[in-house]
């Protein structure tokens, strides 16, 4: 009796370290076959991650009480076609972060998505399913791409208010050698989510080692489920200190028919530099995702796309992609 009471005390006294935690396995792999024509030139080939990037990864939380939690993840993106890991050299190209979170909101320390990029990924999330097959990724020519996942970066999330949300990150640029050329970058979002209503602004600023290169993106990003279909959206704008500056916008369609995904898109844009217009960008897709079971699904899709000098009419890019795969999710 004495030692059952000792051993309940023990307990009692040390309940922290009994926390309880977790940590899960997951990854997804996208592998397809089709073709890639740029430019005129087509390569027939097999794919990874044409519509949702092949990738593993591990994440964990452990309740430390009174609402409070330490959460972690580590992901990092391959190549289902040949097994490598492709140009990154890094274990977790795609996440490596460890934070808390709690009635305060979260926050995180380390490689995570950008404030940024959360309302980004909102206006083209039912227009191709923010795949390689968006018609942004030809369209939207002229400033280079935002920085998706910086590095070094601290982010913090509000709580739900009625709706609200927000969240703010900022990447420190950690100017040291062999690292000489990392960008500093500062990102803010603002949501609301309402039912089928979903809606956000979000703004990131780039400071370049190089200052002609700093850059500026602006999105204002919605989505609707209406139930028999579903639309997203976004007008985005970007500008370089050099003088470029482009003005885009995208619209997307998915309808669920039983096991069946139907989705269309598209994306126009134009870039100006310092107040010249020099290249106009237009694409369209259509494909179609069907669902063997709630982690396997079959899919197809076709994009085609240019961009074009708007003085001569000349075409300075093209690009037609198709192609029929397989995802599973674990």
């Amino acid at each position: 009796m004495k030692k059952s009471l000792i051993a309940l005390a023990v307990l009692a006294t040390t309940g922290a370290a009994f926390a309880q935690s977790s940590v899960t396995l997951y990854g997804r792999i996208d592998t397809s076959i089709g073709a890639n024509k740029v430019n005129g030139v087509s390569t027939t080939q097999v794919f990874s991650g044409n519509l949702t990037t092949s990738r593993y990864g591990f994440r964990g939380t452990e309740d430390l009480g009174g609402g409070l939690k330490a959460n972690f993840q580590l992901e990092n993106g391959f190549n289902s076609d040949d097994g490598t890991l492709g140009t990154s050299n890094t274990a977790f190209n795609r996440a490596s972060w460890v934070g808390l979170s709690g009635g305060f909101g979260a926050v995180k320390l380390g490689k995570s998505d950008s404030a940024f990029k959360d309302v980004y990924d909102l206006g083209v999330a039912n227009n191709l399913f923010d795949s390689e097959f968006t018609p942004v990724k030809i369209a939207y020519a002229g400033v280079s791409n935002f920085t998706s996942r910086p590095d070094n970066q601290l982010r913090y999330e509000t709580p739900n208010l009625s709706g609200f949300t927000a969240g703010v990150t900022y990447a420190l640029d950690e100017n040291v050698a062999p690292a000489t050329t990392n960008s500093e970058v500062t990102a803010f979002n603002l949501r609301y989510r309402a039912g089928p209503l979903d809606v956000g602004l979000g703004y990131q600023e780039q400071d370049n080692a190089t200052a002609t290169l700093d850059r500026e993106f602006t999105v204002l990003s919605a989505g609707y489920d209406f139930g028999v279909v579903r639309v997203s959206g976004q007008i985005h704008n970007a500008k370089q200190r050099s003088g470029l500056k482009d003005s885009d916008y995208a619209i997307g369609v998915a309808m669920p028919l039983g096991a069946f995904t139907l989705s269309a898109g598209y994306a126009s844009s134009t870039t100006k530099n310092n107040g010249v217009k020099t290249a106009d960008g237009e694409a369209f897709a259509f494909g179609a995702t069907y669902a063997l079971s709630k982690r396997t699904s079959l899919y197809g899709a076709y994009l085609d796309g240019d961009v074009k000098n708007p003085s001569t009419g000349a075409t300075t890019t093209d690009r037609k992609l198709y192609s029929v795969g397989v995802v599973h999710n674990f």
